[in-house]
C-alpha cells in the first residue's frame, strides 16, 4: 500500500463477496473483521469501504457511525500517504460492530450500484495514475477525512466529502483516471465547503 504505486486493478463486485463472507456465522460484524478480510486489498478498496458505509442510510444514520468512519478514513488515508504497509487500527475502532442483519442489509443497498459501477467504469488516463498523483490524492484524502467532521454537523452533510472519497477511491481500485480526477475536482470543492463551514461556525 504506498502513496508512490498504485496496485492492480479490481472489480467492484469482488469487494463486496469479500465483505459478505465475514464472520459469517456470528450475530454480529466488527469493523475488525472487515478490515482483517480486506487487508489484502490496496488502498483504493480499503479506504471505499468506510466511505461507503458513512453514507448508507440503514448503516450510517446509526449513533456514532459517521464519526468513526471518519476516523477510518483518517487512519487509513495517513497510512497510504506514509506508505504503511500494515494497517493499524486502535481497539476502540476495531471492536465496534453491527449485527448481521443491518451488515446484510447494507450490502444489498450497495450490491446494484457497484454492479453498475463496474459496467461504467474503465481504465483510461493512465497519467492520472502515475507519480506523483498519488501522493496527491493521498493528501486529499486525509484532508477530506477531516473535512467529514465538519460536515457532520449538518444532517446529511457528511455525503459531500465522503463523495470525493468515493469517487477518488473507485477510481484508484479500477484504475479510472476520469472518475480520479472527478474525484479531485468533487475533493476540492468539498474541502473549500469545510474551510467556509468552520469560518462561519467560529465567527
Amino acid at each position: 500500500m504506498s502513496a508512490n504505486t498504485v496496485d492492480r486493478p479490481c472489480k467492484l463486485k469482488t469487494l463486496i463477496d469479500t465483505l459478505a463472507s465475514c464472520g459469517e456465522g456470528d450475530e454480529r460484524v466488527s469493523v475488525g473483521e472487515v478490515v482483517d478480510a480486506m487487508s489484502h486489498r490496496s488502498f483504493g478498496p480499503l479506504l471505499l469501504l468506510p466511505a461507503l458505509i458513512s453514507v448508507v442510510p440503514v448503516i450510517g444514520a446509526l449513533p456514532g457511525v459517521t464519526w468513526s468512519m471518519a476516523a477510518l478514513c483518517l487512519i487509513i488515508s495517513i497510512h497510504f500517504l506514509f506508505q504503511r504497509q500494515a494497517l493499524w487500527l486502535p481497539t476502540f475502532l476495531r471492536d465496534l460492530s453491527l449485527s448481521r442483519d443491518r451488515f446484510t442489509s447494507g450490502l444489498k443497498r450497495v450490491r446494484p450500484w457497484l454492479r453498475r459501477g463496474d459496467g461504467l467504469t474503465h481504465r483510461r488516463f493512465h497519467l492520472m495514475l502515475a507519480p506523483p498523483m498519488p501522493v496527491l490524492v493521498a493528501v486529499l484524502c486525509v484532508v477530506l477525512s477531516l473535512a467529514m467532521f465538519a460536515f457532520s454537523i449538518i444532517p446529511g452533510g457528511v455525503v459531500v466529502p465522503a463523495a470525493g472519497l468515493i469517487l477518488l477511491s473507485v477510481g484508484l481500485t479500477t484504475h479510472d483516471g476520469l472518475l480520479l480526477g472527478l474525484g479531485l475536482v468533487t475533493g476540492v470543492i468539498s474541502v473549500a465547503g469545510a474551510v467556509w463551514l468552520v469560518l462561519r461556525f467560529i465567527n
